[in-house]
């Protein structure tokens, strides 16, 4: 089985032939299936129309039989309806209800198959197999014409029942003969095409491919095919195509190598770029999403350079600190998105009244910092009282709303024993708790609070 498995990947032939099998198998089924279908409606149609001469010949006999109330020739007239091959029930209603009677497979109220003997008497199931469930039936009423009436009396009516079953029965002959006939069509058309594809293609194939195979990887050289059955052909057409390849590939050997050069110089290139997508990655690391500030770690890293800088220099170094007051209050009240609006006006402001030297960095949340080199406490003081101002005068709009908000400032001014940034910001970050302390929306400086008698 694994060996037929292989064989049909590795056969073209074989794997054509059997799609072709499948489609004509699929088509020759429904074929067959349609054949089928219609030979069971049209022997279902003549069954109709057999049970529809029933009444001419019972139906005379029923009508004497129920005006004179005479049940045993009703019953026996019932019985060899009933015993006809295309009923298997009949059933009487009479409009008095008096002369009501069942015999064999009938339905009842509820469109329920009963079963009845020949007296008219419930009986067990007497019918089995497919279809047997299945009834079809035909009715008619039954009239009684006297002399002494001027007009017909309507007595009743009568059902008579055949299923699905019988005519199964009938047909199941001409079904054997159309499953014969189609099986015998397809197999003997299988093998047809079994042959011609063996022939014309799955031998010259295999002669093309054990020929490829046998070729010298290093230096390939053109191959012929004994194909005599035509005088230009796909497979010939294939053949030359290979060789004419087999050429181009050794006329191209110079040109391959060039073009490795040339690759190897894109290599080159790309690398380049590569490594210029690096250093931008570095630098968006370094930078804050929302409001483009430089982030905690790039602010700590350009603040410990300046911080280097200006010790070595000698130069005066100021530190603020600020963030946003009740910012959570903000938050909660007005949402998330006006959070960040407030976030980036802030960081806006920031950027439009600082200068280009001084190194502005958000810490988290709403926590800021600013590093202004060559600058003074009593500098930095001004320029945080002027922050502070601008801060309280940025408007946000939420709907018809103008909502403001305000910061809480501390600043520092370096010494010489602060060599680190978190020296400063520790120091900054308790000037600013000073002013959240004595009321919020204030600026207030570490040396303040450094000689208070309080700390």
């Amino acid at each position: 089985m694994r060996a037929l498995f292989n064989r049909y990947h590795q056969s073209i032939a074989l794997h054509l032939l059997l799609v072709i099998f499948g489609f004509y198998f699929l088509v020759a089924v429904l074929v067959t299936v349609v054949q089928l279908y219609k030979e069971y409606e049209n022997t279902k149609t003549e069954f109709y129309e057999e049970i529809q001469t029933l009444p001419a010949t019972f139906g005379k006999g029923i009508s004497d039989s129920v005006w004179t109330y005479n049940q045993e020739l009703l019953e026996s007239i019932l019985q060899g309806m009933y015993n006809l091959p295309i009923v298997v029930g009949v059933k009487i209603q009479s409009s008095d209800q008096k002369m009501d009677l069942q015999i064999g497979a009938v339905l009842d109220e509820q469109n329920q198959v009963k079963y009845y003997d020949s007296k008219g008497q419930p009986t067990e199931q007497k019918l089995f197999g497919l279809g047997s469930k299945s009834l079809f039936s035909h009715e008619f009423p039954i009239h009684y014409q006297g002399p002494a009436f001027n007009n017909d009396i309507y007595l009743g009516k009568v059902i008579i029942y055949s299923n699905d079953q019988l005519v199964f029965e009938r047909v199941k002959y001409g079904f054997f003969l159309i499953l014969i006939n189609s099986l015998i069509k397809t197999f003997a058309l299988w093998f047809i095409i079994y042959f011609f594809i063996k022939k014309y293609l799955g031998r010259p194939l295999e002669e093309f491919t054990h020929k490829i195979r046998q070729q010298n990887t290093q230096s390939p050289q053109p191959i012929d095919l004994s194909v005599h059955w035509t005088d230009k052909n796909e497979l010939l057409i294939l053949k030359d195509s290979y060789n004419q390849m087999i050429q181009r590939l050794k006329d191209h050997q110079h040109e391959l190598l060039e073009l490795n050069q040339a690759l190897d110089e894109k290599v080159k290139a790309r690398t380049h770029d590569l490594e210029l997508a690096k250093e931008s990655a570095e630098r968006l690391a370094y930078s804050d999403p929302l409001t483009q500030l430089n982030n905690r770690r790039a602010f700590f890293d350009y603040g410990q350079r300046l911080l280097s800088l200006t010790l070595r220099q000698q130069n005066s170094l100021s530190l603020i600190m600020l963030d946003i007051d009740k910012f959570k209050k903000l938050n909660d009240t007005f949402g998330h998105a006006l959070g960040d609006q407030a976030l980036k006006a802030l960081a806006d402001t920031l950027k439009e009244n600082l200068r280009s030297t001084d190194i502005i960095g958000r810490l988290g949340g709403e926590e800021f910092a600013v590093l202004l080199p060559n600058t003074g406490e009593v500098d930095a003081i001004k320029i945080a009282q002027n922050l502070r101002e601008k801060i309280s005068q940025i408007e946000l709009k939420q709907g018809q709303s103008s909502i403001k908000f305000t910061a809480s400032l501390g600043v520092v001014e370096r010494t010489r024993a602060d060599s680190n940034i978190d020296s400063l910001l520790a120091q900054a970050d308790k000037a600013l708790y000073a002013s959240k302390n004595q009321g919020r929306n204030r600026v207030t400086s570490y040396s303040e609070i450094a000689t208070s008698p309080t700390q």
